[in-house]
């Protein structure tokens, strides 16, 4: 009865419900494993988040240091080379990178310094005392407005615990990115071509000089995108610096270095400059310098968004506004601002090999 029955069936679509239903089983055991296993992968992809974004903040580093390495120790072995050559060239770039960090927060306390010597401290004390009187009932006005707009004095210690917890986690990454750094630009040549050697050994030739070519594409993206930005973002700081003092403009270094620093974000530098002018101005009642450095400041971004930028990133970058947005968001969702810097990069990145693929499928259908 059962061979009359199997020669009854239709083997072709025997086969294709036998396939069917072993995909269907396979599935649903994968997502009650998945189900089941909650807790393990949320830890894994804790530990894998702590291991990659120092990884990537070190790749950057290392990115944005290798010239100057690179040109020190051309100096070194110049005429004959050493083993020291290297590490001495990266200590010593390094160096100059936090002399640089060091000029700019003394600038920045400079301007601090001089703003709260500017304070009328006799007010302050006077201000100190009716505040000192009445105590309580000054807490519960604040208590008062912060539920009127939803907050809680619990919530706003879990704010101020958060915000401290973020800014350790920025320390730590960035301690271990340098380190990182180090080790990616003292071996990086090594590195490379171990992977390549094993990449050779699992795949194919024609795998090979496919992942080659990603390699190169991400390196020029990279590299053009992250240098072409800071050194943007250097030259948009010097020349607002410039502007702004020739205008009078109040603490017009302190502007520039903030406006340079936005820079490195695509459309996050003139928000953080016209941010900076309000801030400034409106207390010191500076409201002639406010409209001359607001329109200074439009110049300036418009020259740099036409002329500065376009040609440092060159052919480098080729992507369309709204991806950018798209991707700054997406960035900062996942990795904060080191994940809003390379998140450009990296969709520009996955455009170009889109549109490769694309462009290969064509050739083959025609």
């Amino acid at each position: 009865m059962l061979k009359r029955f199997w020669s009854s069936l239709d083997k072709k679509y025997a086969k294709i419900c036998l396939y069917a239903s072993v995909t269907v089983i396979v599935t649903l055991i994968v997502v009650c494993l998945l189900y089941w296993t909650t807790g393990f992968w949320s830890r894994l992809w804790t530990i894998f988040t702590a291991v990659l974004k120092p990884l990537v903040v070190g790749g950057i580093i290392s990115f944005l240091l290798s010239p100057i390495v690179d040109r020190i120790e051309g100096l070194f072995s110049r005429k004959k080379t050493h083993k020291w050559d290297r590490p001495v060239a990266i200590l010593l770039s390094f160096v100059i990178v936090l002399a640089v960090i060091a000029c700019i927060l003394i600038i920045l306390i400079l301007t601090i310094y001089k703003n709260i010597s500017a304070i009328n401290f006799e007010s302050l004390l006077s201000i100190a005392d009716l505040v000192q009187s009445d105590v309580k009932s000054l807490i519960s006005t604040i208590e008062e407005q912060l539920k009127n707009i939803g907050i809680s004095m619990n919530q706003l210690g879990g704010y101020v615990t958060g915000f401290l917890s973020g800014v350790k986690n920025v320390v730590t990454t960035l301690f271990f990115g340098c380190i990182f750094s180090v080790y990616f630009m003292i071996d990086g040549a090594r590195i490379n071509r171990y992977w390549k050697r094993a990449f050779r050994i699992i795949t194919s030739k024609k795998e090979e000089e496919r992942f080659e070519r990603f390699w190169n594409d991400a390196d020029r993206i990279f590299s053009g995108y992250l240098r072409g930005q800071f050194i943007d973002a250097l030259l948009v700081s010097v020349i607002t610096g410039v502007v702004f003092l020739i205008l009078g403009i109040p603490d017009a270094l302190l502007i520039a270095l903030l406006v340079g620093i936005g820079n490195l974000i695509p459309y996050v530098g003139p928000i953080v400059g016209y941010a900076s002018l309000l801030l400034i101005c409106i207390p010191q009642q500076a409201f002639t310098e406010l409209i001359s450095g607001m329109i200074a400041l439009v110049v300036i971004m418009i020259i740099d968004g036409n002329v500065i930028n376009p040609r440092l990133l060159s052919s480098n970058i080729k992507i369309h506004p709204l991806l950018v947005v798209a991707a700054l968001i997406g960035g900062s969702a996942l990795g904060g601002f080191v994940g809003m810097l390379v998140a450009v990069p990296v969709a520009a990145l996955l455009k170009l090999e889109f549109d490769r693929f694309l462009k290969d499928k064509e050739k083959d259908a025609f």
